[in-house]
């Protein structure tokens, strides 16, 4: 899978506010608990269609373009990982983890971190976007495949009377995408109890986007150290069940 060539029509957020996820309906687990699951999203990240006004497709072709122009056109690049954050209360942003292709012996992978400037909404012009990236090595990113992966491709629809119960309007909304080797997984929440595996798997993609940005390589290492262990623990539950 390439990232995306062309840029979509950008729509309005609030359709995304009104969703709810199985994030939000467990309390606080323990390891050997149950996990709670992420919901299916209604469409794929990289894979826009402006026909069906799709605001996490549109955010995840939009917001590298606007903070690197001409890196869509040129770039080769494969997504393996993305996390897309909609803050109600600041601006959009994206982390992905991306695998150069055609592939090297062994593959060679980068972290990119990218944030709007502005809100991004239909009628605005690009207002560009922070952007930063660094590489990240093979083992790291096996890890998160197992963690992220295996809780993006358990994607499922909350019953309907926790959906009805426990809607979060106006709340955090993290958008997952997960491109293994033949398979696919999408999934999101809002605002994840602390405690809950969803909200482990926001914490990943929060730390992913501090090892992008950092360029201190000690305090680099101390993140790699801990997105390895966070990584461990959500493995170690999805592992149980």
């Amino acid at each position: 899978m390439r990232l995306p060539f062309f840029l979509c029509e950008l729509v309005a957020l609030w359709s995304v506010g009104a969703c709810c996820s199985t994030g939000s309906i467990h309390k606080p687990n323990q390891i050997g608990t149950a996990c709670d699951a992420l919901s299916p999203a209604p469409s794929r990240l990289t894979d826009p269609d402006p026909g069906h006004a799709r605001t996490e497709a549109v955010i995840s072709a939009t917001l590298l373009p606007r903070a690197l122009p001409g890196f869509v056109q040129s770039s080769t690049d494969e997504l393996v990982l993305v996390m897309i954050k909609q803050d109600p209360h600041t601006t959009e942003e994206a982390v992905y983890v991306t695998r150069t292709a055609p592939r090297p012996t062994p593959p060679e992978y980068k972290v990119v971190h990218v944030r709007s400037k502005v809100r991004l909404s239909a009628r605005d012009e690009p207002g560009g976007a922070d952007f930063s990236e660094v590489a990240i090595n093979a083992g790291l990113v096996q890890a998160l495949e197992q963690s992220w992966g295996s809780l993006t491709l358990r994607a499922r629809w909350p019953d309907r009377k926790s959906s009805i119960s426990m809607m979060k309007f106006g709340g955090t909304t993290y958008t997952f995408e997960y491109a293994g080797d033949n398979v696919y997984g999408q999934g999101y929440t809002i605002s994840p109890e602390p405690g809950t595996c969803t909200a482990t798997l926001a914490e990943l993609g929060d730390l992913l986007a501090q090892f992008a940005d950092q360029r201190d390589e000690t305090k680099r290492t101390s993140i790699r150290a801990e997105l390895l262990r966070s990584s461990q623990r959500l493995s170690d539950r999805l592992g149980g069940q």
